[in-house]
C-alpha cells in the first residue's frame, strides 16, 4: 500500500490521525517514508539538509577527543550510533581514532533498510581493517561498556501538537474529506491538561489563545530502552532545541515544527508526504526530567560551540587552513547564528568517576 493510501485509510478508519502518527508514517513507513525509500541520501550534494558529521571530519575528531577522555575514567570499549545517516560519522570516527583505541565494536542502529545498505557500501569502500568492528543491530539491549551517540535523532521522534483556543486546550489532528487531508482538533483529556498546567507553572506563563506547541510523549520509551538495557554507558546527544522556558516562549506561538525539502522550508505538509523531512525542536528540559526520574547522571548541557572548542576542533582544523570549504564548514559548526548555539549537547551516564572533569561551560540552569 502506498504511503498516501495508508494515511487516508487510517484517517478514514479512525476518524482522524494524530500528528505523531502522521509524522511516524511520513518518515518511517517502509519503502515509502522519507527516511526509508530508495532515493534517501545524506550526502552533502544530494540531501535536503546538512548534518554536522557530513560537514567536516573534524566533527568526528571532536567526538573522538571526548570519547578518549571518557575512557580515562570509565571502562567503555564499544560504540553505539543511532541513525547513522550516510555512515560518515562512523567512517571518520574509525578512520581517525588512534589504532590503540579502536573500539571492540561499532554498533549501528538504523531503522531504514535503504540507509543500512548505503552505510554498508560506504563503510566497506572507505574503511579497511576497521570495517570488521562495525555491526548493524536492531536494538541496544545487553550491550554494555558503551559510548552512545545520538546525533539529530530526537528531533525526528514524532511529537503531538496542541493549541489553545477560546481558553481551552486541543490536540491538533488530521482528518480527511473528499479525499483531502486537513488539520482539525479534538479536546484534550484530563491527563494532558494537567501536564500542560505543569508546564505553565514551571515556565511561569499562561499560554495565550491561538498558541500552538508540541509535546513529545515518545522520548521516555526511547530512553527507557537504553537505561534498562545497558550497563556502564556514556550517552552523547547532539540536536537542535531548547530548555522549556525558551521552547515555550510567548513569541514562539506557532511551535517549532518544520518541513524541509531541497534545503528550504515548505508549508504544505499534505502535498506528497514522504518526500520531505519533518522535524521538531528537542525539549531538553523534558529529557532532563526523564533522566532524573531514572537516576541517570546528567553530566552536562552545553552548546555545540562550547563542546567543539573544548574538544580541539580549532586545533584539528589547522590542517585545513587553506581549504575554503573546510573553513566554511567550521564557521557553520561554530557560529552562533548557524549551528553553534542552536545545537545543544547533552551528556549523561549511569555512573562516573568523581575526578572526571567537564571543560565546557554548563547551561543546566536553563533546563
Amino acid at each position: 500500500m502506498s504511503l498516501l493510501k495508508k494515511i487516508h485509510a487510517k484517517a478514514e478508519q479512525d476518524g482522524f490521525i494524530t500528528f505523531d502518527q502522521y509524522m511516524d508514517l511520513c518518515l518511517y513507513y517502509p519503502n515509502h517514508g522519507y527516511y526509508d525509500n530508495k532515493n534517501i541520501s545524506f550526502e552533502k550534494n544530494k540531501s535536503d539538509f546538512i548534518t554536522a558529521p557530513e560537514l567536516s571530519s573534524v566533527y568526528a575528531e571532536s567526538i573522538i577527543e571526548f570519547y578518549l577522555n571518557c575512557k580515562k575514567f570509565k571502562n567503555i570499549n564499544n560504540i553505539v550510533e543511532f541513525g547513522a545517516g550516510s555512515g560518515e560519522l562512523a567512517c571518520n570516527f574509525l578512520k581517525n581514532i588512534d589504532r590503540n583505541f579502536i573500539p571492540k565494536k561499532y554498533f549501528i542502529i538504523e531503522k531504514s533498510l535503504h540507509l543500512r545498505k548505503q552505510q554498508k557500501e560506504k563503510i566497506n569502500k572507505i574503511l579497511k581493517d576497521e570495517r570488521n568492528v562495525v555491526e548493524w543491530i536492531d536494538d541496544i539491549a545487553k550491550i554494555n561498556d558503551v559510548f552512545i551517540i545520538a546525533n539529530e535523532v530526537f528531533d525526528a521522534i514524532p511529537s503531538k501538537i496542541f493549541i489553545k483556543d477560546n481558553n481551552n486546550f486541543y490536540e491538533r489532528v488530521i482528518k480527511i474529506k473528499n479525499n483531502t487531508l486537513y488539520f482539525s482538533k479534538i479536546a484534550c483529556n484530563k491527563n494532558v491538561k494537567n501536564l500542560i498546567k505543569k508546564i505553565e507553572e514551571r515556565i511561569n506563563m499562561k499560554f495565550p489563545n491561538n498558541y500552538m506547541f508540541e509535546i513529545n510523549f515518545q522520548y521516555e520509551k526511547f530512553l527507557e530502552d537504553i537505561f534498562n538495557g545497558v550497563n556502564n554507558f556514556i550517552f552523547f546527544i547532539a540536536d537542535y532545541g531548547y530548555g522549556e522556558k525558551e521552547l515555550f516562549h510567548k513569541d514562539r506561538n506557532f511551535g517549532t515544527l518544520q518541513f524541509y525539502k531541497n534545503h528550504e522550508k515548505i508549508k504544505n505538509c499534505f502535498n506528497n508526504p514522504g518526500s520531505f523531512d519533518i522535524s521538531i525542536s528537542v525539549d531538553f528540559s523534558n529529557l532532563a526530567r526523564i533522566i532524573k526520574k531514572h537516576n541517570i547522571a546528567l553530566l552536562s548541557y552545553t552548546t555545540q560551540t562550547e563542546f567543539l572548542i573544548n574538544t580541539k576542533i580549532v586545533e584539528n582544523s589547522i590542517k585545513y587552513s587553506k581549504d575554503i570549504d573546510e573553513i566554511n564548514a567550521l564557521k557553520t559548526l561554530l557560529f552562533p547564528t548557524d549551528m553553534g548555539e542552536n545545537f545543544k549537547i547533552m551528556l549523561l551516564c549511569d555512573n562516573m568517576n568523581s575526578e572526571f572533569n567537564i571543560p565546557f561551560k554548563d547551561y543546566r540552569h536553563k533546563l
